[in-house]
């Protein structure tokens, strides 16, 4: 099977995707208040704690209870609805002894009712098989509220392709 043209379809996507989000942001007049923003960097940061944690019903609780609420992890696998959502988090959480995620860097952008963001965190992680590494993964979400709070709607994860590895990714 050609791996190739679906990694170009998505990366074709991709790109689309941030070129779609750079113009809205410059055709947003609006600003978020500073108060959306601090509470959009505390649904980020409960996050990174339910990271730490390892903690799938704490990420199953930051999703909205929509029925169309999903995840997209790192590898390209859509999950939907907040129950499989927990579920595949837990047996993600299963493979590692140990996580840590650093938010490098997001941009809020104000998007109907809700907000788009897109960002980057370095997670620091050891698998229960020994091995340590550094992940650097790149996300965009949808959050809105919901019965008062901030939740992600949406959330999909990608990890770059790393230079070295770009031609393997294309057999």
């Amino acid at each position: 099977m050609n791996s190739f043209r679906p990694i170009s379809r998505f990366t074709l996507a991709l790109v689309l995707y941030a070129c779609w989000l750079h113009s809205l942001h410059a055709q947003t007049n609006t600003t978020l208040d500073q108060k959306i923003i601090a509470a959009n960097r505390e649904l980020d940061q409960r996050l990174m704690d339910a990271h730490a944690l390892k903690d799938a019903a704490l990420v199953e609780s930051l999703f909205s209870e929509s029925s169309g609420a999903f995840f997209i992890d790192p590898t390209g696998d859509p999950t939907k609805g907040r129950s499989n959502i927990r579920r595949e988090w837990a047996a993600w959480f299963d493979t590692l002894e140990t996580i840590r995620g650093d938010i490098q860097d997001v941009s809020y952008i104000p998007a109907g009712e809700g907000v788009i963001a897109v960002g980057t965190v370095i997670y620091t992680r050891k698998l229960r098989n020994g091995t340590a590494d550094r992940k650097t993964v790149i996300w965009t979400d949808y959050r809105q509220i919901e019965k008062g709070r901030w939740v992600y709607l949406f959330r999909h994860a990608q990890w770059p392709l790393e230079p070295h590895n770009s031609a393997a990714a294309h057999k």
